[in-house]
């Protein structure tokens, strides 16, 4: 066999093998999207599996189990019995335990702000009301007296709370089902993807960053900012989700634990960090802290970084912590 010859067979070789390669590591993508969470879900998968719409299928479902767990809605939830039961001791479950620690956190944090205890005053509201109303301020004075998580008390499979007292894992607990899911997804072969369900977020195992967008808090129709993110979380908190109007003012659903009335002049707070719930907890956390401050309080989280939007002179506002330069961001 010539020089040539073996050459060009080995030129062969190399261009066969890579399209093996390329053959036995092709990647499939596939979206799918499912009403739950009091929104809508899209799950984004990419797997060398060309059929695997049936995992996704299978994610939807574990979400689904985890909502009817910690929807105090739900008579069917742990947390719906332990607001409607007489009894002041619970038994509770490690993902319980989980949410109360990071609560704990949060609330030591904005000191007492922010407060899992707030429910009796949520439910006082009443934003989905046909004729919503601002409350009787005397009724949420007496509402206040059922309020306060320092009254709680945990350890690993115990709680006990004061009777009366409701609690609401509405902040966290969504961004904690993202976590779940997709430790699930990686535990049935689904190594990369994203899961959106709006206000929050949480993307893993992709080579390219995604853009992600920040809605305009006044007009539901435009983008106010944009980033690029790889490998992290987002959640976000606005005042425009859930509230009403009289005359120029706006109550929404965002209420300081302390007072029993929604913050003002804050309009929304974006966090990125490594895990969804942090993400979605701190947003809330950091829209009931005045922004200097708020910023002050990033800077001590490792790997976190947020921008908030508020009011300055009837003017929007933003501010930024340092480290959102590195996600490539525009306003």
């Amino acid at each position: 066999m010539t020089r040539k010859e073996i050459l060009s067979l080995l030129i062969l070789i190399l261009v066969v093998g890579f399209g093996a390669y390329k053959y036995l590591t092709r990647e499939y993508s596939l979206t799918k999207s499912k009403y739950l969470l009091d929104t809508i879900i899209e799950i984004h998968a990419a797997s060398t599996t060309k059929n695997f719409g049936q995992k996704i299928d299978s994610v939807f479902v574990f979400i689904q189990n985890m909502e009817t767990k910690f929807n105090e809605y739900d008579s069917l939830s742990v947390i719906w019995k332990m607001n409607n039961s007489d009894q002041t001791e619970f038994q509770i479950s490690a993902d319980i335990y989980d949410l109360l620690v990071i609560a704990d956190s949060l609330h030591r944090m904005t000191e007492g702000a922010f407060d899992i205890t707030i429910k009796p005053i949520i439910d006082l509201w009443d934003f989905n009301a046909m004729e919503p109303a601002v409350p009787d301020s005397l009724e949420i004075m007496r509402k206040l007296e059922l309020v306060g998580f320092d009254r709680l008390t945990f350890t690993k499979d115990r709680l006990l709370k004061p009777k009366g007292f409701q609690i609401t894992f509405g902040a966290i607990a969504k961004g904690y089902i993202l976590d779940q899911a997709q430790r699930y997804m990686r535990s049935i072969g689904i190594e990369k993807g994203y899961i959106n369900c709006r206000s929050s977020m949480s993307f893993f195992g992709e080579k390219h960053p995604r853009i992600v967008h920040i809605q305009h808090p006044r007009d539901a129709t435009a983008i106010i900012a944009s980033f690029s993110i790889m490998g992290m979380a987002v959640g976000t908190s606005g005042d425009y989700n859930q509230y009403f109007e009289i005359g120029d003012k706006r109550y929404h659903h965002i209420i300081d634990a302390r007072t029993g009335y929604p913050v003002t002049n804050i309009f929304s707070v974006s966090v990125i960090h490594p895990q969804a719930v942090w993400a979605d907890g701190l947003s809330t956390a950091l829209f009931l802290t005045e922004p200097d401050h708020a910023i002050e309080l990033i800077r001590t989280i490792p790997d976190c970084e947020a921008i908030i939007y508020h009011q300055v002179n009837g003017t929007i506002v933003s501010l930024k912590s340092s480290g959102m330069a590195k996600y490539n961001m525009h306003e």
